[in-house]
Formats: C-alpha cells, sequence, structure tokens
C-alpha cells in the first residue's frame, strides 16, 4: 500500500512548530540551576507594585524576588516570572570571613554605623532573604559576617565583602578601637570589657550588649581571629570598613635585671593629696585592664610593679617603663623616700624631732668635750676646758646662716610616707620608683681635696691671708664617711652627697680655714702646722655633726708661702744654721779636750794606781827595813869589833906578807900581781889571749920576763889563755 508523504509534510511541520514552541515553553517554565550557582527571578506580570524604596520583592510584587533559585531542577510561573540571571555561589575561604552589605530592610537606627541583627537566625546566614526582610532586617553594613564556605547569598539584596583573618603573631598583642557602639562613659577613654564577644569576634553580642564606641580595654592575645575588619568588595572598588580596627603592638618584655614601672592612663582619678595610686588585685600584672577599672584602679603611678618576664598588657592602657632594677654595691646603704604610706601626723613628727635632737645633743656634747681635752694638750695659752667647748661652739654669721639654712625634714618609721628611718643593705632589689625614691649613700670613708690636682672631688686651694698680711696657699683634705644609721638624717638634712660637699663643706670649710689662718702669722702658722690642724679638724667636726656627718680626719698636705716670705726665711734659717753649727764645731772641739783628758787620765789611771800601790808597799818595806836595820845595826855593832880586830890582824898579817913579797918581787912585781888578781876577780879581759909581736928587747913591762911572768900568775889565778911567740903562732 503507497502512503503519500507529501500530503503529511504540514501535519509534520506543525508538529514539530508544536514541539519546539513546547520546548521553549518546557525551557521557559523549568529552569534547571547547577551546583555552585543560583537564579535570580523577576516577576513582570500579575502582581502588585513593590513598596516605595524597596528593591526586592517579598510578597510576589512586580520586579526582582527576593527568593533566589538554588541549585537543582525548579518550575517557575512563566511567563509572569523568568529568570534574569544566574549568578555563582559566593566562596569564602579558609582565612576568610564575608561581609555583608543589605541593600533593603529597614532604616538604619540614628547614630549607627553598622547595622543591629534584628532577624538574628532566621535569615539562616542572608540564605533566606524574605526571612530577612520580613524580620526586621535593617539595611546597612550587617554585624553578622558569613564563615568560610559556598553561601547563596541574594546578589540585588546583599553585598558581599571579602575581610581576611586577624593574625595576632607571637610576641604581639591586638588592640581593638570599635567604629561604633555606645558612647564611652564620662571621663573614660576606652570602651568597658563585654561579656560574650569572643574576642570580638561576635560583632552582634558586642554591640547588643553595650559595647562602647573607641579604643577597647580588652586585647588579643597571639592567636587567629575572624573579626569584622576592613574588606574588600567582590565586585571591585573602595574597601569597606570594619566595625574594629585592630593595631599590632609589641608585648611587654622585662628582661633580667630590669623592673616594668607603670603608669595607668585610664581608670579612676587620683587623688591630688597621692603620688601614688592607691593598689588593686585581681589585674593579673596588668594583663587584665577591665578588671582593673572595674575594682577601681586609679590613673597615675602604679605601686605595684612587673619582674622580669612577658607580659600582654594594654599599652594604650598602662604605660610600661623598663628601668634597671636597683643594685646597692658593698660599702653603700640607701635612703628610702616613700611616697605612699600614711600620712605622718603632728605627734610623730614631733616624736621623730625629738628623737634626734636628744641624740644629736649627745653626740655634739661628747664631741666637743673630746676635742676640748685634746686641744688643751696643744694650746699655748692657759684656758680653761670650759673656754676652749666655748670657742669650738661659736660660728661667725656666715656659718650660722649655713646652720640656719639646711632645716630637716622628717624622717618617719615605716609604714608611713616620707623618708623612712630604715636604710637598705647592698644587694639587688626590684624596686619602684616612682612610688620610692632610693638615694644611694655611700658609708665608707670619702675624701675632699682643695687642691691644684685633678682628681675628683676637688676644689682649688684655698688662697687665705695671715695676721701678719700674707697670702699663704692652703691644700687641704678632708676625710669624713656617713654611718648608715646617720644617714636618713643626713638626707632629711641636706639631701645628698654631692649636695653635701658642695652646698656644705665647701664653704664651711672655707670659713674655718680663713677665720684660723687670720688669728697666725705666716711662718708661725707654718710651724705650728699640726696644732693648726687640730683645731681645723676639731671645728670642722663640730659643725658637721650637725648634718649627721663623721669627720674622720683633715689634713693640711702642704702650705705655699709668699716666695719673698721663704726666701728671707730661708737665708735666716741658713745663718742660724751656720751659728749653730759653728757653735757645734766648738762644742766638740771643747767636748774633744776633754775627752782627751779624761782618756789620758783614764790610760795613767793603772800607773797612778800602781805607784800608790808601790808608795804605800815602800811605806811598808822602809818599816820594814827600819827594823831590819836596827837589828842589823846591833848585829855589826856586835860583830864590827870583831870583824875590827880579825882585819887588824889580817892586816898586820898582810902587811908581812907584802913586805915579804916587796923584798921578792919588787914593788912593780907586787903591783902587778894584785892587779892581775884583781882582773882575775871580776873576769874582766885587758889583753888578747893571742898577741903578736916582733922581737925587740923590750921596756920595763913589755919584755919576754914579763910575758913569762903573766903566764904564771894566770896559771894561779885559773885563767885560761895562750902564749904569742914571736913568730905570731900559738903554743
Amino acid at each position: 500500500m503507497n502512503i503519500d508523504l507529501v500530503s503529511y509534510v504540514p501535519l509534520i511541520v506543525l508538529l514539530g512548530i508544536v514541539l519546539i514552541v513546547f520546548l521553549v515553553i518546557l525551557g521557559k517554565i523549568l529552569v534547571n540551576v547547577g551546583a555552585r550557582e543560583i537564579a535570580i527571578k523577576e516577576r513582570r506580570y500579575m502582581g502588585h507594585k513593590m513598596p516605595p524604596g524597596r528593591v526586592v520583592a517579598t510578597e510576589g510584587e512586580v520586579g526582582i524576588q527576593a527568593d533566589v533559585l538554588k541549585p537543582g531542577l525548579h518550575v517557575i510561573k512563566w511567563p509572569f516570572e523568568k529568570v534574569v540571571r544566574k549568578v555563582p555561589l559566593i566562596e569564602i575561604g579558609p582565612d576568610e570571613l564575608g561581609i555583608v552589605e543589605a541593600i533593603d530592610g529597614a532604616p538604619m537606627p540614628a547614630g549607627r554605623i553598622f547595622a543591629p541583627d534584628r532577624a538574628q537566625n532566621a535569615h539562616n546566614n542572608f540564605q533566606d532573604p524574605i526571612a530577612f526582610i520580613k524580620q526586621g532586617g535593617v539595611k546597612g553594613m550587617q554585624l553578622r559576617t558569613l564563615p568560610p564556605g559556598l553561601w547563596p547569598i541574594h546578589p540585588y539584596l546583599f553585598r558581599v565583602s571579602i575581610s581576611k583573618v586577624t593574625q595576632i603573631p607571637p610576641g604581639k598583642i591586638g588592640i581593638a578601637t570599635a567604629s561604633d557602639g555606645d558612647p564611652l562613659d564620662p571621663g573614660r577613654l576606652h570602651g568597658k570589657a563585654i561579656d560574650g564577644h569572643r574576642n570580638f569576634q561576635d560583632a552582634e553580642q558586642f554591640i547588643a550588649s553595650g559595647g562602647q564606641k573607641g579604643p577597647q580595654v580588652e586585647i588579643l592575645t597571639p592567636g587567629t581571629y575572624r573579626i569584622l575588619t576592613q574588606s574588600v568588595p567582590l565586585e571591585g572598588g573602595d574597601p569597606k570598613p570594619g566595625l574594629f580596627f585592630i593595631r599590632l603592638f609589641d608585648a611587654t618584655v622585662i628582661n633580667e635585671n630590669q623592673v616594668g614601672l607603670v603608669e595607668a592612663l585610664d581608670g579612676a582619678p587620683l587623688d591630688p593629696r597621692d603620688y601614688v595610686a592607691t593598689p588593686v588585685e585581681g589585674h593579673d600584672n596588668f594583663s587584665d585592664s577591665n578588671e582593673f577599672i572595674r575594682r577601681g584602679g586609679q590613673r597615675g603611678p602604679q605601686k605595684d610593679i612587673l619582674l622580669p618576664g612577658t607580659y600582654y598588657v594594654n599599652p594604650l592602657v598602662f604605660k610600661v617603663i623598663p628601668e634597671k632594677a636597683s643594685e646597692i654595691k658593698p660599702g653603700e646603704v640607701a635612703v628610702i623616700v616613700s611616697n605612699v604610706g600614711k600620712d605622718p601626723g603632728e605627734d610623730v613628727r614631733r616624736q621623730m624631732a625629738d628623737k634626734v635632737r636628744t641624740r644629736m645633743e649627745r653626740e655634739e656634747k661628747q664631741h666637743i668635750t673630746e676635742a676640748a681635752a685634746r686641744l688643751d694638750k696643744l694650746d699655748d695659752e692657759q684656758r680653761s676646758q670650759a673656754e676652749i667647748e666655748e670657742d669650738l661652739m661659736m660660728t661667725d654669721p656666715a656659718d650660722r646662716r649655713l646652720d640656719e639654712g639646711a632645716h630637716e625634714a622628717y624622717v618617719v618609721p615605716e609604714g608611713y610616707r616620707g623618708i623612712q628611718e630604715s636604710v637598705v643593705g647592698p644587694g639587688r632589689y626590684y624596686v619602684n620608683t616612682l612610688a620610692v625614691s632610693p638615694i644611694i649613700i655611700p658609708t665608707t670613708n670619702q675624701t675632699v681635696e682643695w687642691t691644684a690636682g685633678d682628681t675628683s672631688n676637688t676644689f682649688d686651694p684655698f688662697e687665705v691671708i695671715s695676721k701678719d698680711g700674707f697670702t699663704m696657699q692652703l691644700e687641704v683634705r678632708v676625710v669624713f664617711r656617713v654611718k648608715p644609721e646617720d644617714a636618713p638624717f643626713m638626707v632629711a638634712k641636706i639631701g645628698g652627697i654631692e649636695r653635701l660637699i658642695q652646698n656644705v663643706m665647701h664653704p664651711l670649710i672655707d670659713s674655718i680655714f680663713r677665720n684660723q689662718a687670720s688669728e697666725s702669722s705666716a711662718m708661725a702658722y707654718l710651724q705650728n702646722r699640726h696644732e693648726e690642724q687640730e683645731r681645723a679638724e676639731a671645728r670642722v667636726r663640730a659643725h658637721l655633726l650637725k648634718y649627721h656627718v663623721d669627720v674622720v680626719n683633715v689634713l693640711i698636705c702642704h702650705i705655699h708661702l709668699p716666695e719673698e716670705l721663704m726666701k728671707t726665711q730661708t737665708e735666716k734659717i741658713l745663718a742660724e744654721q751656720k751659728q749653730n753649727m759653728f757653735n757645734a764645731q766648738r762644742e766638740a772641739e771643747e767636748k774633744r779636750i776633754q775627752l782627751e783628758k779624761t782618756k789620758a787620765h783614764a790610760d795613767n789611771q793603772r800607773d797612778l794606781m800602781a805607784a800608790t800601790v808601790g808608795v804605800e808597799i815602800s811605806g811598808r818595806r822602809a818599816e820594814q827595813r827600819k827594823a831590819e836595820a836596827d837589828g842589823e845595826a846591833h848585829y855589826i855593832l856586835a860583830t864590827g869589833k870583831a870583824e875590827a880586830e880579825k882585819v887588824r890582824l889580817m892586816g898586820e898579817a898582810q902587811g908581812v906578807a907584802y913586805h915579804e913579797q916587796v923584798n921578792a918581787l919588787g914593788p912593780q912585781g907586787v903591783a902587778l900581781v894584785e892587779t892581775l888578781k884583781v882582773i882575775g876577780e871580776k873576769g874582766v879581759r885587758i889583753t888578747p889571749d893571742i898577741l903578736a909581736s916582733g922581737g925587740g928587747t923590750g921596756d920595763g913591762g913589755g919584755g919576754i920576763g914579763t910575758l913569762l911572768l903573766l903566764s904564771l900568775f894566770k896559771e894561779r889565778l885559773g885563767i885560761d889563755g895562750g902564749v904569742t911567740a914571736g913568730n905570731g903562732s900559738k903554743k
């Protein structure tokens, strides 16, 4: 069977057209929205007109519809509604947050920059525009932010900006400044702390709970935060301001051997009578600024300090001043001037004044008595000790004005405001110098010199005028010390060592030496240097006792006299020395003479003693001999007669013998015999043993006969000898 296809062409065309129209209509009614996009509808016909100022329709009014077509297949009321555009979902990255600005909604409250979230959770993070509008959503920048993720946000109702998360790196802190909120409390510089805002991440809670505009008292410690800060619109354009502006500051670091002094810039007003704020508890080393303010912390210097460590302190609330820890070295004490404590009343002041006065009078009296006793030994004048004491106590008008011009401040016991009676010994201390002021006082010996040398604590030498009108230059050294128990009173009296030296010691000692030099001549002052030094030391000690200073000694190191006086004095001394030398030489010679006499006398003393003894012995012997002589005389007298008779008889016999010899030998022979006899008895040698002679005839005594005769007599007399022959040979 043959079918005519031509007759079906119109029908096929019609069916095709119907199919195309159906497909077109079906395409208008059915809308497929991709997985990462949304579709925006618009109603053009058969609807009410939107109220004035509205941007999207929530009740089917003519215009852009508030509800959006989310991913999937949707049926729309075509031809009354149509999809005007498809937009991608808003993507918020992991380190981002979305800032939403509503184009439509209730008007913004007066004075506000960010819209309060009246709809709360009804709009489901702006995904339900109709709920946002119907629940009272407010036009403008929203406080609620979008966390990371994909969000089907109506682009005609909401504009989304991207803000980066806030990073607080280690060692830093973040200070938030709110651009919106309630006004600050009167007199306050920072917004009070609000509970529940989760480190400013819940802006809605911050505003709803009464968060205040301006710098915030709370801080952000190191970490990551999702805070409503400045953002950049997705469509481009100028950045959008955020509710908070975060500034980074360094954490407060107190190094070793340091102390952190704290001054509060905000808080309750400081009592005008106080220098340091009354301390409060609970602020956790000033890290909890809100607790500090809540408990009534005051502005100004704080008594509490920060020890070495790292602290997260709000630098807009607290100013931290690192300062080196106080170190008191051996040989020093610290006098503490306290700016805190109870105000000492009249009773306390009177008691301390009486205590100081009693001790000073006792020490002064003791010193004056000791100094007067010492000076009494040096004083040439016959003055009583009372007169010397009175002289030590007297001062000239300039000295009295110095003493009267230094009034003691109050030294107080512990717990009172003022100069503390107790001192602090050597060591390292973490001291709040805003609350207390340590004054270091050396307690070892200190030296002040008036010399031409260039050393510390020196002044020019004193130029003084003596009593006889000569100008002398004195180089002086004063050694003094401050006892630890006297240090507070010395500070109260004059303020410190430097002021003591400059304002008291220098003018006082200058005056004492000038007055003392004017009472003595130049040469006498030089000659009596030790005495003048003792007097000056006694006077200086008496004066400085009033300033609670103990003088160790006062030394006159050098006295420079005028050159012409020294020349004259030198010549005089040389002349005196020459005269003394001559006198000494004369005395030496006189003494030498006396010495020689004494020496000679000493040398002859033995002989003198021997002679004296000899005289005595001789006397004794003389007496002995006299006695012996008397006996001998009697003996001689008795025997003399017998001897005389004997001699007479012997003489008569000898005479007869001589007569016979003369007859026999002749007179010469007898004489020769007698002579030889005597010579033999005495042993006298009158002729040599050997005699050589010629052979002459000889005379009366030199012949051969004589020789023979001599030989004969020798033999008789026993005289050994020899006879010499004529030829000289020995026989």
